[in-house]
């Protein structure tokens, strides 16, 4: 197993916390603490409730995470 393996899952922000933290909701309805990636933080990304997000999760601590990535929302690809 490789030093960087991990767990990816898309999720949806539930709650914005202080300090680019957020809680989201995993598909199974689990709620997760997880951080912003330095890149997204360098691309100065936003990131609220209701966005649809991939989040890396350690396999060592299922409790928290990082938001990777944030997906299109479903609104803006259905006009």
């Amino acid at each position: 197993m490789p030093a960087t393996y991990s767990l990816k899952h898309s999720a949806l922000v539930v709650e914005k916390l202080s300090k680019a933290r957020f809680r989201v909701e995993l598909a199974g309805g689990r709620r997760i603490l997880t951080t912003v990636s330095g890149l997204l933080r360098l691309k100065f990304t936003r990131i609220l409730p209701g966005h649809h997000v991939v989040v890396s999760v350690s396999p060592y601590d299922l409790n928290k995470g990082t938001i990777i990535q944030r997906l299109p929302s479903l609104q803006s690809t259905q006009q």
